[in-house]
């Protein structure tokens, strides 16, 4: 029986801007000890705006978030990427992000639930395309590494 060749990436991954929601609420001090991250490096991620923390009273709290990114900022730093380095994350993001609100800004100004529920939809699927398209330029642009490894 003739090979098919490697199965085609999935186009779509899962749902990229849902992260279940556990109420985690995390001093500085505990989102070091879950990330394994020290407290200089969490304030790095937190200078390059990768970090946010909500501030209630005189102290600051971590959310899922704030962990997910530590954890994967945790991941960079063992390759000897620094937090700067990773700020371009954050402003892809952010023009990704600006781009996504143009598209449904029409949809969020009729302003009914259904609308809105529709708004939503709109935003997981553009991020699930973006995300896909995103890993298939970086294949391409790391192909000669890939292949040859």
């Amino acid at each position: 029986m003739p090979s098919t060749g490697p199965a085609a990436p999935p186009l779509y991954e899962s749902a990229p801007l849902t992260i279940p929601r556990t109420g985690a609420s995390m001093t500085l001090m505990e989102l070091a000890g879950a990330s394994g991250l020290g407290e200089d490096e969490l304030g790095e991620l937190e200078r390059f705006g990768l970090l946010v923390g909500r501030r209630v009273g005189s102290n600051v709290y971590y959310d899922e978030d704030a962990l997910l990114v530590a954890n994967l900022a945790a991941g960079f730093m063992r390759y000897g990427v620094e937090a700067r380095h990773l700020r371009m994350y954050k402003v892809a993001a952010e023009r990704e992000a600006t781009f996504f609100e143009q598209v449904v800004m029409p949809m969020l100004k009729q302003r009914n639930p259904q609308a809105r529920r529709q708004a939503g939809d709109t935003l997981s699927e553009l991020s699930r395309l973006g995300q896909s398209l995103r890993s298939a330029m970086l294949r391409q642009a790391l192909r000669q590494y890939i292949e040859g490894a």
